[in-house]
């Protein structure tokens, strides 16, 4: 029982464990550029699709505006409104609207007005189309390993509805 309890001698590190010192920053420092580029990659998809909802969602509201306005005199003007504050959170300037009447493109009050008066009724079924398109520019630009040149500079969507 007489046995020393004295200060704890330090062992010198072996060899190998000094030779691990740095190993997982090295690691790390291979690992981080791939990494950053997966979730810049999951970025700029995230916001690439939510720029499609709602490019999809305005194209869906205007047909419906659109196909509601027989027997007014401002369809054209007023459904492009109508798509403009549908896609609020995107830039409007950027935003561009093109309708259809069965088929026939118009792109005046006027031409609008008389195709959507001739397509509806109780005789006719007559069908009004929106077609909407975005252009924009992605959200992380330059050369980020071709993140830049594999996304699309235009979204489009289009929504038919009938005329009521």
């Amino acid at each position: 029982m007489s046995a020393a309890i004295g200060p704890r001698r330090r062992t010198k590190p072996s060899a190998n464990r000094q030779q691990q010192k740095g190993v997982a920053a090295v690691e790390f420092a291979l690992v981080a550029p791939l990494l950053l580029l997966i979730l810049l990659g999951l970025a700029q998809f995230g916001w690439l699709l939510g720029n499609y909802v709602m490019v999809a969602n305005a194209a869906s509201a205007g047909a419906r505006y659109f196909a509601s306005q027989r027997g007014t005199s401002t369809p054209y003007s007023s459904t492009q409104g109508q798509v403009s504050t549908s896609a609020a959170l995107l830039k409007t300037s950027n935003l561009s609207v093109a309708m259809s009447v069965n088929g026939a493109t118009c792109s005046s009050d006027s031409s609008c007005a008389t195709d959507l008066t001739s397509a509806g009724g109780t005789s006719a079924v007559g069908t009004a189309t929106v077609t909407v398109t975005y252009t924009f520019a992605p959200l992380f630009k330059g050369s980020l390993s071709g993140l830049y040149a594999m996304m699309p500079t235009a979204l489009n969507a289009s929504a038919v509805e009938r005329v009521q």
